[in-house]
């Protein structure tokens, strides 16, 4: 049986990461000044590398009623022959309030039932 060096290896993988750390320092520190350069620029997009969008996971509560309007609102574009996801409308709805100001969301949230966050009633 061959004994391992494992200090030599603990060693090798701690270089390895202060290698990487000092790389990830450098680019974090190019990105910044670049941004620090851009101040004065109006914002654009990036153009995207990825062919899929990003997809971020969230979950949330919705009552009864809420939940039956949604299934409604898939039936409806079913017949229609369309078939929407529960995330499709719900990001239809965010699209279509997008250009509300503070307070034209703040009162389209005042129609809405409160719920008690993460609680079954």
């Amino acid at each position: 049986m061959v004994k391992k060096d494992f200090k030599a290896g603990l060693s090798a993988s701690v270089k390895a990461q202060d290698a990487a750390n000092i790389k990830r320092f450098e680019t974090a520190g190019s990105v910044l000044a670049n941004l620090t350069a851009a101040l004065g620029k109006p914002h654009q997009a990036a153009p995207s590398t990825s062919l899929r969008p990003v997809v971020v996971r969230h979950t949330f509560s919705m009552s009864e009623s809420d939940s039956a309007l949604l299934e409604t609102l898939q039936k409806a574009a079913a017949l229609e022959g369309s078939l929407l996801t529960a995330s499709d409308i719900c990001r239809i709805g965010i699209h279509a309030i997008s250009g509300y100001r503070g307070k034209d969301v703040i009162a389209a949230a005042g129609e809405l039932e409160q719920l008690r966050p993460g609680r079954k009633y």
